[in-house]
């Protein structure tokens, strides 16, 4: 690999040692100054050549790094550029103008000759930080005529678009999205929305506003279009709006899940009139807190509603086997004497005997029955 000639370079730049403007040479991969004048070196207020060839730039914000990258590919590519700066020597800003043009460096590389003037004056404070501040931000801004070339671009827009993308609807997934606000701009109107845009780092979602402007260099109209990345907040609305859907999902699972509850309930003890004034309720299947809170819901409203003067539990079909369940069912005859009507238990099984005389069951004052057709009979006479 050729090194870097320094010794060379300095030859072939002997002739602008003197000149009155600084001039330096720029390393693009190091970004470190090579070779510089006598004026360089007074408007950098660097000490020595060696002193400023150790200073990195290759520090600062992204935006400015962004901005010169962009610069550098023009030169290497054989092109030169004109382009104006606020450089802060020792933290002094000074605001130049500034022409780069490539040199060789004598190992196969490009590298950058850079050629300071003073700036015209004429910008107050307030423009002057309002161009850094459109070179700074990270909100995309370009300004563009009407047939979708871009006549200005800030780093930012370098940055997600790319350098070379000076036709504006490319950026664009769907170009026709982008010509019909530029329609819009054409016709002295605004235009803002959405879109989906192809960057560099793949397809986002902006915001893009489109609004006509005169243009400061040649008079005509054109378009000044900003956009602004709202992919996170898009991302983060479609998240919160699947969310807010599953939760909807799961409520009407949950009401319909209760729903069918309350049904099996309701079927697993029927309320049935088998004679005048007799309502027999056969519990089938597990008589818990849950059955038992359900059965008198249902129950204790329809001795005074049909008049029922007996009621039959056929407990056959029931599990009610400990001291819970038992507990529970004699809460419920209780509630069925209190509203004027007796209880007839029939079908109790040996293990439903043996929980009933554990929870105290008085069988003097609830009469019971063997089967449900005896029960009956029981409450005929």
């Amino acid at each position: 690999m050729v090194e870097f000639d320094a010794a060379d370079l300095e030859e072939r730049l002997k002739g602008l040692e003197l000149a009155p403007v600084p001039v330096w040479v720029l390393d693009p991969d190091a970004l470190r100054i090579r070779w510089a004048n006598d004026s360089a070196l007074a408007m950098w207020r660097a000490t020595s050549r060696e002193e400023l060839f150790q200073r990195d730039f290759n520090v600062g914000l992204d935006a400015v790094r962004t901005r010169l990258m962009a610069a550098v590919a023009t030169v290497r590519e054989g092109g030169t550029l004109w382009d104006e700066w606020a450089l802060y020597p020792r933290g002094v800003p000074v605001f130049v103008k500034v022409h780069f043009a490539p040199v060789p460096l004598g190992d196969g590389r490009i590298g950058v000759l850079q050629h300071v003037y003073p700036r015209d004056e004429g910008l107050d404070p307030g423009q002057l930080r309002g161009i850094q501040a459109l070179s700074l931000t990270a909100v995309v801004v370009a300004q563009a005529e009407f047939s979708g070339r871009i006549v200005m671009k800030n780093p930012a827009a370098i940055a997600a678009f790319g350098r070379l993308a000076d036709d504006w609807p490319a950026w664009f997934v769907d170009r026709r999205e982008a010509e019909a606000m530029l329609a819009a701009a054409a016709a002295g109107e605004g235009a803002r929305g959405e879109v989906n845009v192809a960057t560099e780092a793949g397809e986002r979602i902006h915001l893009v506003e489109v609004r006509p402007i005169r243009d400061a260099v040649t008079g005509q109209m054109m378009a000044l279009i900003q956009h602004t990345d709202e992919t996170a907040r898009h991302g983060a609305e479609v998240e919160a709006a699947r969310h807010q859907r599953l939760a909807e999902e799961l409520d009407r699972t949950l009401t319909l899940v209760d729903r069918q509850r309350r049904e099996i309930l309701a079927l697993s003890a029927p309320l049935l009139e088998v004679d005048a004034h007799v309502l027999a309720v056969p519990l089938i299947g597990v008589f818990d807190g849950e059955r038992g809170a359900d059965l008198e819901a249902r129950v204790l409203p329809a001795i005074g509603e049909r008049r029922v003067q007996t009621v039959l539990l056929d407990l056959t079909g029931s599990s009610a086997r400990d001291a819970g369940g038992a507990g529970q069912l004699m809460r419920l005859v209780r509630a069925i004497r209190l509203l004027g009507a007796r209880t007839i238990l029939t079908g109790i099984g040996p293990a439903l005997a043996t929980a009933l005389v554990d929870a105290g069951f008085d069988g003097r004052e609830t009469p019971f029955a063997r089967s449900l057709a005896d029960g009956l009979r029981l409450a005929r006479t």
